[in-house]
């Protein structure tokens, strides 16, 4: 371990690695719950995606006072919004919570959310985007599996003819969620590109690089030791990128990882876009690793669905992830 990630240890009170824990595998009847712990979802998403859920089975379960529920930006108080993950947490009938939306707002309430009770009866979580700080704290604190899905916008749980990121999305969260091996399918038109050769095993851990620096130092940070690093990130100006990337590397997490999966890192300027690239593919080509782009993640419609935590393989020559253990467990209660 480099001495940054020691000194990092230090400060976040990191203890001896406890077991991983999967949830067990959502079915058709359980209550999932739609929570917005971080900016205002819009009415429309939020009917559009609890009636696809309903289509596909299940009962969904909403905070009534969310419609009213508004602070500055964010859909309610820290107090709200924190009780709200909490319930869901602890309540054994609910088997999922399916983010609404991201945005700003999670690492408010990082530090107020009852990861005991997600370890002692895990259950589905996912989302992506601002969601990433969640997903890095019920890591950290709770190693339990979680899921980069898309949101309440993007995706449908039921329906005629999916997208890419529906299909992924069901076959990842409730299709098959316990099969013991599978690779991860891109499009045909969207091939994945070869940074630097090789292949590696890991733990896949990340999100959106924003909040993976935001919560360097803390007790939720990136554990980076032998991971598959994934990262992704949207509307960033190319030099926020490189300070960034900059701050990973100076706090030792490059060193640390067996591997690397660069998402889509997207914004409105397509020349600012391409330097944003860029700038992400120079620091990753140094650190000595099996390293792979252009990942059908992020913010972008062919957003695949990720088992966060899970063991995966990275063929970076071959340009494929495959998951190598079930990212759920038999249904449960």
């Amino acid at each position: 371990m480099t001495l940054a990630l020691l000194a990092a240890a230090c400060i976040t009170g990191r203890t001896e690695e406890r077991a991983w824990l999967v949830p067990p595998a959502l079915r058709p009847g359980d209550t999932v719950a739609l929570v917005a712990p971080c900016g205002i979802p819009e009415a429309a998403d939020v009917d559009r995606f609890a009636r696809s859920l309903e289509a596909a089975g299940f009962r969904v379960d909403i905070d009534p006072r969310l419609p009213d529920r508004r602070h500055r930006y964010l859909a309610g108080t820290d107090d709200q919004r924190a009780d709200e993950l909490n319930r869901v947490l602890r309540d054994p009938a609910i088997r999922g919570a399916f983010v609404l939306r991201g945005g700003f707002g999670l690492t408010r309430i990082l530090d107020r959310l009852d990861y005991e009770a997600l370890r002692r009866d895990p259950k589905v979580v996912a989302g992506y985007s601002d969601v990433t700080g969640l997903h890095l704290a019920i890591a950290r604190q709770a190693r339990v599996v979680t899921f980069h899905a898309p949101m309440a916008s993007a995706v449908r749980a039921a329906g005629p003819e999916p997208s890419f990121a529906e299909r992924s999305f069901r076959d990842i969260l409730l299709l098959d969620p316990t099969a013991a091996r599978r690779t991860v399918p891109v499009p045909a038109d969207s091939p994945v590109k070869t940074v630097v050769g090789g292949r590696c095993e890991g733990r896949l851990v990340g999100g959106n690089l924003s909040l993976i620096t935001a919560t360097l130092g803390t007790p939720y940070a990136i554990d980076p030791v032998g991971a598959v690093l994934f990262l992704e990130d949207v509307d960033e100006r190319p030099y926020r990128v490189d300070r960034m990337m900059s701050h990973l590397r100076l706090a030792g997490v490059l060193d640390e990882v067996a591997g690397v999966v660069l998402g889509r890192f997207t914004c409105k300027d397509p020349d600012e876009q391409a330097l944003q690239r860029d700038v992400v593919l120079d620091f990753c080509r140094s650190i000595g690793c099996p390293v792979m782009a252009d990942f059908p993640c992020g913010h972008v419609a062919d957003n695949v669905t990720l088992p966060l935590g899970a063991r995966v393989a990275l063929d970076a020559d071959a340009g494929t992830l495959t998951i190598l253990e079930p990212s759920c467990g038999p249904p449960g209660r």
